[in-house]
């Protein structure tokens, strides 16, 4: 068997959405292969000051919600089993963890997310890519 779980951290971008798409294609082929779909909310640095902190985390969780949302009825038609998380952290670091403690065996995910550029200390793509202990499928 190729592969029996794939996660597919999703944030809406059109690269997630080729990502998500690609991971049911696979799915598609053989219908013991599970999806895991993740969207990983950054809150602010906790040293950040704004006037409302938990007003802006709702809107974050608010917005999450409706990433989620969109990526479940993509896959309303997919026969397999399939599983949305909503998380909070550093994406990088929430995707390799949850890849490991949910005995993920593939990760497809885009070359870049919403911003669409790297930041300094390198994109979450290449951060998942250059640590994962599973194999890692990069949409362009």
């Amino acid at each position: 068997m190729f592969c029996s779980k794939i996660l597919v951290p999703y944030d809406g971008s059109e690269l997630a959405q080729k990502s998500l798409e690609k991971a049911i294609l696979i799915a598609n082929i053989d219908t013991s292969i599970s999806l895991e779909i993740m969207h990983v909310v950054t809150a602010p640095m906790p040293h950040t000051v704004l006037e409302d902190q938990n007003a802006f985390e709702d809107i974050l969780y608010e917005e999450g919600k409706n990433i989620i949302a969109k990526a479940e009825s993509a896959l309303a038609t997919l026969q397999n089993d399939h599983q949305c998380y909503l998380l909070e952290g550093s994406p990088a670091h929430i995707i390799l963890n949850h890849a490991k403690e949910h005995n993920c065996d593939l990760i497809i995910m885009g070359s870049r997310g919403l911003t669409g550029i790297k930041e300094f200390l390198g994109s979450v793509s290449h951060m998942v890519v250059q640590h994962s202990h599973v194999p890692v499928l990069i949409i362009k």
